[in-house]
């Protein structure tokens, strides 16, 4: 005879401790956000500077006698050439002029009509670029597109010069056609976010930016960099992204019909127009047990879209104090599992899953190159039925061998990564602080 239970009395165990949800809870009455807008000419400035290389690089170097970029500042120029340069401009001569279109916004993607708590609400802390374990602060990005339209004007002597340069331009530039470019580039961060980190982990910002700088970086996924803002004539601080999107439309390459000067027909004018559509900062948002005041702030607790499942027994700090990188669940095929022997797992993949500049892949290729382990800066662990087991990496066939068979079929690869090494070795490699932008492609 069957017994009845009462389902009321029954009680949910959690194996594992807090479960997600709770966590979550835990972390929005813990936690409050603020948000910071970024400097969007700093944005706008790299964009004039990507589009004048992108132009120039299609010409022989010294090809232009003389160049103009409108907007720029008056006294620039004065710093590379002699006042005599300016009292007659020889021919060729450039000129750039870029417009910034205030009402794109990606097809309603980046509307700003919703209001700062919608915008709390949308903003997500589990795919932060930078965490800190001890502190628990929290800084994401939320990113959009700028579209600027580019007009370039080269004025030469002769007719003959202007159809050569339009037929040339027509080919190079690609006329009436669009084209894809992924570059690196510098976004600058509010020096009021980097402040409230500081504060929030008792750091003495104004005293050694070295140590913090490198703290920064110790728990970043992005690169953090100190360098000089011309604009402001003061250092700041900025992160490097990679692979960023950019797209280039020409428009029709048109030629006037010059001036008349005397019984010459000179100064024929050579013009087209290149829309481009380059990614740039939205908003930053800070997670942090204080209260800050930034652009915008609120005194309510965000709420949140919690998609991560967590496990105490996987750690996300390693004994060497390096942040958890990346993990990836394994399931073994059920041959192999069957036959009771050690597992082999192949994780080149996870290293490669984004091909991208500067990957872990690449960083490990480069180390090997140079007779250095990638162990000195990835330690991998393998967690099976949630406790660690014993393994051995071999970097040459990027594989993992476990010293003894394993008890279920699926295993959790995670990834520790020395992330002061990374953006150190990021920032040297794009020579990041000499170059606020970088083309990952070869000019065509």
């Amino acid at each position: 005879m069957k017994e009845l239970v009462d389902m009321n009395k029954l009680k949910i165990i959690h194996m594992h401790g807090k479960t997600p949800m709770q966590k979550l809870n835990e972390f929005k009455k813990n936690h409050m956000l603020s948000l910071c807008t970024p400097s969007t000419s700093s944005t706008y400035s790299i964009c004039v500077e990507f589009m004048r290389n992108w132009f120039l690089n299609k010409f022989q170097p010294g090809y232009f006698k003389s160049e103009f970029i409108s907007g720029k500042n008056i006294l620039a120029d004065y710093l590379h050439k002699d006042t005599l340069d300016y009292i007659k401009r020889n021919k060729p001569a450039l000129m750039i002029i870029p417009r910034m279109d205030y009402t794109y916004n990606r097809d309603t993607s980046d509307l700003y009509c919703y209001g700062r708590n919608t915008y709390i609400n949308r903003a997500r802390y589990n795919d932060a670029f930078f965490k800190d374990p001890i502190s628990q602060n929290l800084l994401s990005i939320e990113m959009e597109q700028l579209r600027i339209e580019f007009q370039f004007r080269i004025k030469v002597s002769e007719y003959n010069h202007a159809m050569d340069l339009y037929k040339f331009l027509q080919l190079s530039c690609r006329s009436n056609a669009s084209e894809k470019r992924y570059i690196s580039l510098d976004f600058q961060v509010p020096k009021e976010i980097l402040y409230a980190i500081a504060k929030d982990s008792h750091f003495n910002i104004d005293e050694n930016q070295c140590i913090f700088l490198r703290y920064l970086n110790q728990h970043s996924r992005l690169p953090f960099s100190y360098k000089f803002r011309g604009t402001k004539g003061e250092f700041e601080y900025f992160i490097r992204m990679t692979d960023m999107y950019v797209h280039l439309k020409a428009g029709e390459i048109e030629v006037d019909d010059g001036e008349r000067e005397g019984q010459i027909d000179t100064n024929y004018i050579v013009s087209f127009d290149t829309e481009c559509l380059f990614p740039a900062p939205k908003f930053y948002a800070y997670y942090s047990k204080s209260k800050h005041t930034f652009c915008m702030d609120t005194t309510t607790h965000p709420k949140f879209v919690f998609r991560n499942m967590c496990f105490d027994a996987i750690p996300m700090v390693n004994e060497k104090g390096w942040n958890q990188y990346l993990s990836s669940d394994y399931i073994e095929d059920e041959k192999d599992f069957d036959s009771k022997k050690p597992m082999v797992i192949k994780f080149k993949d996870i290293l490669t899953a984004r091909s991208s500049h500067n990957s872990l892949f690449e960083i490990a290729e480069y180390t090997k190159s140079i007779f250095i382990s990638p162990g000195t800066f990835i330690d991998i662990k393998l967690f099976n039925t949630m406790s660690k087991q014993e393994i051995d990496v071999d970097w040459n066939t990027y594989t993992i061998t476990t010293k003894k068979p394993l008890c279920t079929m699926i295993s959790q690869v995670v990834l520790y990564v020395d992330l002061e090494y990374i953006n150190n070795f990021v920032i040297n490699h794009d020579k990041a602080y000499s170059t606020r932008m970088k083309d990952n492609h070869n000019y065509t």
